[in-house]
């Protein structure tokens, strides 16, 4: 069995049995809203976008996660910031809503977010287009609040 399948299925006394649903719509609203700071930097393709980026995939991952009863302490603990982990963990549980380019952005901003390399400044050389890395992201955070059961931007 793989580590993350283990970690998935075998230490259930991390997951819960219900819904975070409050906590999971706020992670959904905060990832717009990071979102939304990444579309209007100045520096699109800079670090500061693509930190704001990477916290917008990771909030959004993590909501779907908190929706299907997993806590925040056990995303905080066995996902920490890393992004492909968190896309493997949604998609092991049925999410079908990853867009094209969500996994490629993962792969490329994830381990810069988690070393802290994007917050102290290090550009990411993207192999997709600002615009469409955008639309990828807008694609993935309608797909979770879909999963979710809430309204684009509007459910708090």
């Amino acid at each position: 069995m793989p580590k993350l399948q283990h970690v998935l299925f075998k230490e259930r006394r991390w997951r819960r049995r219900t819904s975070e649903r409050p906590l999971a719509i706020a992670f959904a609203h905060n990832a717009r809203g990071f979102h939304a700071m990444a579309w209007a930097d100045v520096d699109r393709i800079g670090a500061q976008s693509a930190y704001h980026s990477a916290i917008a995939i990771e909030l959004g991952l993590k909501a779907y996660l908190l929706h299907r009863g997993f806590s925040d302490d056990w995303t905080r603990v066995w996902l920490r910031h890393d992004l492909s982990k968190a896309l493997r963990c949604v998609r092991m549980l049925g999410f079908k809503g990853v867009p094209d380019g969500i996994a490629e952005l993962a792969a490329m901003l994830g381990p810069l977010y988690g070393s802290g390399a994007l917050r102290s400044g290090k550009k990411p050389t993207l192999s997709l287009p600002p615009d469409v890395a955008d639309q990828a992201i807008c694609d993935l955070l309608s797909a979770v609040e879909a999963s979710i059961g809430i309204e684009s931007g509007t459910d708090r």
